[in-house]
C-alpha cells in the first residue's frame, strides 16, 4: 500500500469558526494515518495540531510539535474509523482549541497550545485513501 501525501496551504491561516472537512476511506490493510495543522511549508514545521487515527494500535493520538518536540500525547476514547469503510472528519477551530467531529458525533476538543493563527496548511497523509479536504 502506498502512503498518501496531501498539503492544502492555507495563506489566510485558520481564524475561529473555520472549519477543515476530510473525506476518506480507510484501506484494508490501513496501519495509521495523520491530519496535520502546520504552521510553515517546511519539512520541519511547527504543528498546531497532530490528529493521528492508529489502527494498529486503536487509538488516535492527538499532540502539537514545537521546535521539532512533540508535546505531550492526548488520546481520544476508542477508536471511530473501520478499516475498508469511509469517513469525514470536522476540525474546527474555536476559542479554546480544535474540535474534531467524526461522523455526527463529537470526539475531542483538544485545547491550543500555540496561537491557531500560526497554522499555514493543512497536511493529510499515511495509509488513507484521500477523497477531499475543503476548507469553509
Amino acid at each position: 500500500m502506498s502512503a498518501t501525501h496531501h498539503k492544502t496551504p492555507l495563506p489566510q491561516g485558520v481564524r475561529l469558526g473555520t472549519v477543515m472537512r476530510i473525506r476518506g476511506v480507510v484501506p484494508d490493510q490501513a496501519g495509521r494515518f495523520h491530519v496535520n495543522l502546520l504552521c510553515g511549508e517546511e519539512q520541519e514545521a511547527d504543528a498546531a495540531l497532530h490528529f493521528n487515527p492508529r489502527l494498529d494500535t486503536s487509538e488516535v493520538v492527538f499532540n502539537t510539535k514545537q521546535q521539532g518536540k512533540w508535546g505531550r500525547e492526548e488520546r481520544g476514547t476508542g477508536i471511530p474509523f473501520q478499516r475498508g469503510q469511509p469517513f469525514e472528519v470536522l476540525i474546527i477551530t474555536t476559542e479554546e482549541g480544535f474540535k474534531t467531529v467524526i461522523g455526527d458525533d463529537e470526539y475531542l476538543h483538544f485545547h491550543h497550545r500555540m496561537p491557531s493563527s500560526n497554522v499555514r496548511s493543512v497536511e493529510v497523509g499515511g495509509d488513507v485513501q484521500l477523497h477531499s479536504v475543503k476548507i469553509f
